[in-house]
Formats: C-alpha cells, sequence, structure tokens
C-alpha cells in the first residue's frame, strides 16, 4: 500500500507541474476549495481501490477469486457515497450534471457508436500485436464485462470530472461535436500517468507505451462523455474494450 501511494503521489507532483505552467501562460483559473475537493476524491479512491478485498473476506470463496472484485465494488459504493454528497452539499447539483443520465444528447447516439466500434477494433489490433498471456476463465470474462465500466467512468468521466470542471477553469475546446475542457484533459493524463507509473520495491517503472495507449483510451471516452451527455455509452465501451482484450 505504502509503494502504491508513492507512486499516486509522484503523479500528482507531474499534475501539480503541469497545473503551474498553465497557470504561468493564464490559461487557467484555480479554485482552491474544488481543488482540494478533487485531490481528497481521487487519493481517497485508490485507497478504497486497494482495500476492498478485505471486505470479502467473511466470505470462504473470496480468497480463491482471481480479480479484484471487492476493490471494485468498494469502489463502485465510494462514488454513489460521492453523488449522495453533491446532491446534499453542492445546491443545484443534479445527477445529469455529472452525466448520471439515461438521455442521449440528440444526434449523439450514432456518432457515438461508430466510436465505439472503431474503440473495439483498436482493441483487437492490439491484442494482436501484443497477446494476452494472462489466464482467461469465466471469472475473468465476468469481472471484464462488469466491472472497469463501472467502476471507473462514474468516477473519472463522471464526478471527478464534474468537480476538476468547478477546480480549474479553463478553455474549452470543439472535438467533433463535443466540448472538451482544460480540466477533462488534464484528467484525462491523470488517467494516463496512474496506469503508467508504478513504484514496487523500492524500484520505479514508468511505461511510455501505457501512459499514452490509457490517456487515449481516456480521451476516447470523455468524448463519448461529451458529446452525448451520458456515463451509459462510456461505461458500455470501456467494459467492451475491456472483455475483447480477453476474447481475441
Amino acid at each position: 500500500m505504502k509503494d502504491f501511494l508513492i507512486a499516486q503521489l509522484a503523479v500528482l507532483l507531474i499534475f501539480a507541474v503541469v497545473i503551474a505552467i498553465l497557470l504561468r501562460w493564464r490559461w487557467l483559473r484555480i479554485h482552491g476549495g474544488w481543488l482540494s475537493a478533487f485531490l481528497l476524491a481521487f487519493m481517497t479512491y485508490f485507497v478504497v481501490l486497494s482495500h476492498g478485498n478485505a471486505w470479502l473476506a467473511f466470505m470462504p470463496a473470496a480468497s480463491e477469486l482471481g480479480w479484484n472484485w471487492g476493490g471494485k465494488f468498494a469502489s463502485v459504493l465510494y462514488w454513489v457515497l460521492l453523488l449522495g454528497l453533491l446532491l446534499r452539499l453542492k445546491p443545484g447539483f443534479q445527477p445529469a450534471d455529472a452525466g448520471f443520465t439515461l438521455r442521449q444528447r440528440p444526434g449523439s447516439l450514432r456518432p457515438v457508436l461508430w466510436a465505439m466500434a472503431g474503440f473495439i477494433i483498436l482493441q483487437v489490433v492490439l491484442t494482436l500485436l501484443f497477446p494476452n498471456t494472462g489466464k482467461v476463465d469465466a471469472e475473468t470474462l465476468l469481472f471484464q464485462a462488469l466491472m472497469p465500466g463501472l467502476d471507473e467512468e462514474p468516477l473519472f468521466r463522471g464526478l471527478l470530472l464534474y468537480i476538476a470542471s468547478l477546480a480549474l477553469v479553463g478553455r474549452v475546446y470543439h472535438l467533433l461535436g463535443a466540448r472538451l475542457n482544460t480540466a477533462g484533459l488534464l484528467l484525462v493524463m491523470l488517467f494516463g500517468l496512474v496506469h503508467g507509473i508504478v513504484y514496487q520495491g523500492g524500484e520505479w517503472r514508468v511505461s511510455l507505451l501505457s501512459i499514452a495507449l490509457t490517456g487515449f483510451y481516456g480521451l476516447v471516452l470523455l468524448w463519448m462523455r461529451e458529446r452525448s451527455g451520458s456515463l451509459l455509452m462510456p461505461i458500455i465501451t470501456h467494459n467492451a474494450v475491456n472483455l475483447t482484450a480477453f476474447l481475441v
């Protein structure tokens, strides 16, 4: 756990340097209170994700599970709690403001479906180039089909995006019908760094390929979220892409 937190602190240090540069160029304004809330929510997520498996300790079969079901279930409960806190403490906040709605923006479904199809095709190509050598069983397929999107999308493309947009106010960029703000793009960078920087046993491992690929994946999912106005398609797409990596 200590190594994991060290890696996350390193990621936040890089994040802080980028923010400092944007402030220097006057491309960004900061709201301190919301920035503190964002950082607290971000770090708490990883603590919950790391310790969630302890919640399943009372189940005899839990020790036989190969994936972090407990961490993912705990993370889902965490974003539900975070959503409840925003509803209670932020005047005027509605779940749809963070993408918690089934309603899709008019004209968004077709381009989002095309993006989803392209995303899955890309994953097929990458899996063929870099074959998955891990064990593939029923638990693996069920986990990948359900948990990654249900855990990460409501948080990263939903609540953290909403809080970051209040904390880090900058430019808005239009991309193929979607409005991407500076906070969202910074969150994409953070998403990539989290997946590509590891500290373990006193050694650092930095995978530029993982940072680039995960960052690109995050950008596509962010585009889908902003284009559709909903978390529905990002959740489905995230799970479909992860599942594809184990089916090819």
